[in-house]
């Protein structure tokens, strides 16, 4: 096996509880993974500017670490506070996208690149959908008889969606649009092509490392080409059937700290 040079983690499901943050015992393995040399990063369909805390938690701006968001659309300098790679939804397309889902009545939560401030076809806060636990910002309601987008967007998500249900096959086949769908029927809708492991290869390319010599774990759709496609792919025990197929190990579940014993079997050697 090629010696592993960076990590990296899915946030939700893998690193952290669901909507939680990093699980304590995960905590020091990661800062002790960065210590040996090995670059962690997380990858993940969270917004950035909400998540940070939970790199910081783990020392990623002590060492000078990228954060991979919205599913590789926007990737982040966490020391240097900037934006360093972005692809994202033309405006356009983000108006197709609300069209098709008022044709289809599907609830829409767009992130644009005005980091604080998304654009919905809902009323969140009122329905207490679970995506507010990560934005504090301001709410544009889409409105299709007065709403021009102006932004482009980072990422939108669709809600109790399928693989089959017309919306979905809409975007897919009509617009080449990049969707993953979660055992929730939380679909995530990118730009062409975007994925967690597209903007992995994008900062694996800033640091002279091969796919051969990383190691990533997760557990959703939005995970799979990422594990398949790296070193070493670790996919958790709570993870979707898909993912755990195409894994080159099954681990532990998030909540039983399955990322801190991968970390020990693989780096650290059992040292924590």
């Amino acid at each position: 096996m090629d010696k592993i040079k960076l990590v990296a983690l899915d946030m939700d499901g893998t690193a952290c509880v669901f909507q939680k943050g990093v699980l304590a015992a995960n905590i020091e393995p990661i800062i002790a993974t960065q210590e040996k040399g090995v670059k962690v990063v997380f990858a993940t369909g969270r917004p950035i500017l909400t998540s940070l805390q939970e790199a910081l938690k783990v020392k990623m701006d002590y060492y000078h670490q990228y954060f991979i968001g919205f599913n590789g659309a926007c990737i982040y300098d966490i020391k240097n506070e900037e934006i360093v790679h972005e692809q994202t939804i033309p405006a356009k397309t983000l108006e197709v996208i609300f069209a098709l889902a008022a044709e289809h009545q599907i609830k829409i939560w767009c992130y644009t690149n005005d980091l604080a401030k998304v654009i919905v076809n809902f009323d969140p806060i009122l329905e207490g959908n679970s995506e507010c636990a990560f934005f504090d910002g301001e709410f544009e309601q889409y409105n299709p008889n007065n709403t021009l987008i102006q932004e482009d967007g980072y990422k939108c998500l669709g809600f109790d969606l399928t693989d089959d249900h017309p919306f979905v096959v809409a975007l897919t086949e009509g617009h080449n649009i990049e969707i993953a769908i979660d055992k929730n029927g939380v679909a995530e809708i990118n730009a062409p092509g975007i994925n967690k492991l597209l903007g992995l290869r994008w900062v694996t390319a800033q640091l002279g490392i091969d796919l051969a010599n990383v190691m990533a774990m997760g557990d959703s759709m939005n995970d799979y080409h990422m594990l398949k496609n790296v070193g070493v792919g670790i996919a958790m025990g709570n993870a979707q059937e898909a993912v755990k197929a195409i894994a080159t190990e099954v681990t532990s579940d998030a909540k039983d700290g399955g990322v801190a014993k991968m970390l020990n079997k693989y780096i650290l050697n059992g040292e924590i």
